[in-house]
């Protein structure tokens, strides 16, 4: 990643010899500038060109003139012309632009990583998933990225996947259960009749946990709960301090709404 201060510094200082063109990694022009300067040393120690003005002046001023250019020009500017296809997030990892495979100076898992963020915040879940899903495959003891997956699953309203990538989480060091009791995302698993057995089996899923149960917040209407004893176990998490009240008033319009 190249730094525009650090190009005008190099071009100020050591332009005459197009040190800040070989920084660039502008080669050619680099070799060019460094041409013009020994020609004009040749020709300013011959005696017949003693008297004239020395050659290897034309590079350090347009060095100098470079220099001007580097610290005025904006960043985007900078980066578009000498850092094409790289920006540096706030995370300090080299992504490209086209979404290719990264090179070797590049993480992927944090590079999958932060695909499935930018994808959890477009709303595209799908998306999300796959990238997770692959940043697990460079490393699978990774907790954020397993209650990331969660998230995804619970909005999707697959609630056994959710479930396992929470029990992972905490398994492999996810301490943070604050989150898990007020993050929207989980919204969906919280309002679900397994989500107390959960909590109380210290956030592991436990052998008879999503086991062939009804779906607590199912859109398809059942004749073996009504909408009534749906909202009356609804009230109950409520109650526990497992939804809050708004969750609690979105689900109860949604079931009766479905009734």
């Amino acid at each position: 990643m190249k730094k525009k201060n650090i190009a005008g510094i190099l071009a100020l200082l050591f332009g005459v010899f197009g040190i800040h063109r070989f920084y660039l990694g502008q080669r050619k022009k680099g070799i060019l500038y460094l041409g013009l300067f020994f020609i004009g040393l040749i020709l300013a120690i011959n005696p017949p060109y003693l008297d004239e003005p020395p050659l290897m002046i034309f590079p350090a001023i347009i060095g100098f003139i470079d220099a001007i250019l580097f610290f005025v020009m904006p960043q985007k500017e900078f980066n578009h012309k000498y850092n094409a296809g790289q920006v540096w997030n706030q995370q300090g990892y080299t992504n490209y632009q086209d979404h290719t495979v990264p090179n070797s100076t590049t993480n992927p898992k944090n590079l999958y990583k932060q695909r499935g963020i930018e994808s959890f915040r477009s709303y595209d879940y799908d998306s999300a998933i796959r990238s997770f899903q692959k940043a697990l495959d460079f490393n699978y003891k990774d907790p954020a990225v397993h209650f990331n997956l969660a998230c995804c699953y619970s909005i999707n309203e697959e609630a056994e996947n959710a479930f396992f990538h929470l029990d992972k989480a905490v398994d492999f060091g996810f301490t943070t259960f604050d989150k898990i009791h007020n993050h929207d995302a989980l919204a969906y698993i919280r309002a679900h009749e397994e989500f107390e057995a959960f909590v109380q089996n210290h956030y592991q899923m436990s052998d008879t946990l999503l086991g062939p149960k009804e779906d607590l917040l199912s859109t398809t209407p059942t004749k073996d709960k009504d909408a009534l004893e749906k909202i009356a176990s609804l009230g109950e998490l409520r109650d526990k301090g497992f939804l809050t009240e708004e969750e609690f008033s979105m689900q109860k319009r949604r079931l009766l709404s479905d009734e």
